[in-house]
């Protein structure tokens, strides 16, 4: 298992949840930093909102008290994405979990952020053994409503190793 902390945005923590795979979090990485601001957002639909119940019942996830962003980066992103970035790039994170192609832009180009995204998470569960195929954990995040583009699908999958869909 990789050293150093990892921080984690409400996205992937929610898409993950979705098929009951949210542990792959706790078996892959050694600690998983998800920043207050993300916290709030998960639970702020109550525990009918998609993912938050498994969320908060996950003692493994570590909380982590917001780093103030700079203003630029949070009149760019929302609070969470903006936390994120701000904590990873304070604490030194050595990886960051968004899904949101904005915020992952800004967290490599600005921040010099390595970025891995739900579908990224997958594939790494995959090499590392945890489960047997991507694509119908993948194609199951969209039929639950979670939006990740059919290329999206497809470049995972290939990176996978899995044959192409149909």
């Amino acid at each position: 298992m990789p050293e150093g902390p990892i921080v984690c945005d409400t996205g992937p923590l929610i898409a993950l949840s979705l098929i009951d795979q949210l542990d792959i979090l706790r078996r892959l990485y050694r600690r998983v930093l998800v920043p207050r601001a993300v916290l709030d957002e998960v639970t702020a639909g109550g525990a009918d909102r998609p993912g938050a119940s498994a969320i908060v019942a996950a003692g493994w996830l570590d909380p982590v008290e917001d780093v103030t962003p700079d203003p630029l980066l949070a009149g760019e992103l929302g609070p969470g994405e903006a936390a994120v970035i701000a904590a990873a790039h304070a604490l030194r994170a050595r990886l960051v979990l968004l899904d949101e192609r904005k915020a992952r832009r800004i967290a490599v180009q600005a921040y010099g952020l390595r970025v891995k995204g739900s579908a990224g998470i997958l594939v790494a569960a995959k090499r590392a053994g945890l489960i047997a195929e991507v694509r119908p954990l993948l194609d199951s995040m969209v039929g639950k409503g979670y939006f990740l583009s059919q290329r999206l699908v497809e470049r995972a999958a290939s990176e996978a190793g899995e044959a192409s869909g149909s």
